[in-house]
């Protein structure tokens, strides 16, 4: 039996009896699981916001729904505010802020300082150069 979360709020679902009824909730947050939010399926990018090839999907994805596809999986972001660090610095290291280049692929930099050392001026030259027509 796989490890579940909740998507909502990360909770540990071990205790939910499988297979997830459509009538199960968070015991924490009280937010339904089986949706389209907590099924493998979901990608928000496609349209429907299904991948799945065959079903109807609804259209809150937070609501309990009846789809014969329904496969749970972890749908919880655990730290946005990680992924936000990351872009960042991959955006410092795209117009070459000092900090950044030395740092490791994998290393998060402060980039509000490196952009502030590098100066908008440059900056601003830099993403011109890029987008000249």
């Amino acid at each position: 039996m796989p490890h579940l979360e909740c998507w909502n709020c990360g909770t540990d679902l071990a205790d939910i009896p499988r297979p997830i009824s459509r009538h199960a909730n968070c015991p924490d947050c009280y937010e339904v699981l089986y949706c389209c939010r907590m099924c493998r399926w979901y990608a928000p990018a496609r349209p429907g916001d299904c991948d799945h090839e065959r079903a109807d999907p609804p259209v809150e994805k937070e609501n309990a729904n009846f789809c014969d596809y329904f496969s749970p999986t972890n749908a919880y972001a655990k730290d946005e505010g990680e992924r936000k660090a990351i872009a960042k610095s991959r955006f410092a290291e795209l117009f070459g802020a000092q900090d950044a280049a030395a740092a490791d692929p994998g290393t998060v930099v402060d980039v509000d300082q490196s952009l502030d050392e590098q100066g908008d001026r440059e900056i601003r030259s830099k993403l011109d150069d890029l987008f000249k027509d």
